[in-house]
């Protein structure tokens, strides 16, 4: 009983890091989105700002090698939980990505027909 419930404070943790890693690449895209919009709405030089641009790029492809070692880790940790005994638990989480599911926020909307 202690294994899984260690098991599961470990999974909600890496599902939070998860959310939060895709959370800032979704947040990064719309900052990256904005800086050359914000340029041409105030008719800058095409150069004004590009290094800024440059290094938010940088941290944009650094959040994305840290989303694929999170996935590597999710991985691991999936053949650890089978090797200490816990193969047939399954730790909820924000779906099961390996199917496609979308994440359960618990936030339903009604979908309106047009």
């Amino acid at each position: 009983m202690k294994r899984r419930i260690v098991a599961e404070q470990l999974a909600n943790c890496l599902f939070t890091t998860e959310e939060a890693v895709d959370t800032t690449l979704a947040l990064m895209g719309d900052l990256i989105a904005a800086m050359p919009r914000a340029r041409l709405e105030a008719g800058l030089a095409a150069g004004v700002g590009q290094q800024a641009v440059d290094r938010v790029l940088e941290a944009a492809s650094g959040m994305a090698s840290a989303r694929r070692s999170l996935i590597a880790a999710h991985e691991a940790l999936a053949e650890a939980k089978d090797q200490v005994g816990l193969r047939r638990v399954t730790l909820v989480g924000g779906g099961d990505k390996s199917t496609g599911d979308l994440p359960r926020t618990g936030h339903l909307q009604e979908v309106k027909s047009a």
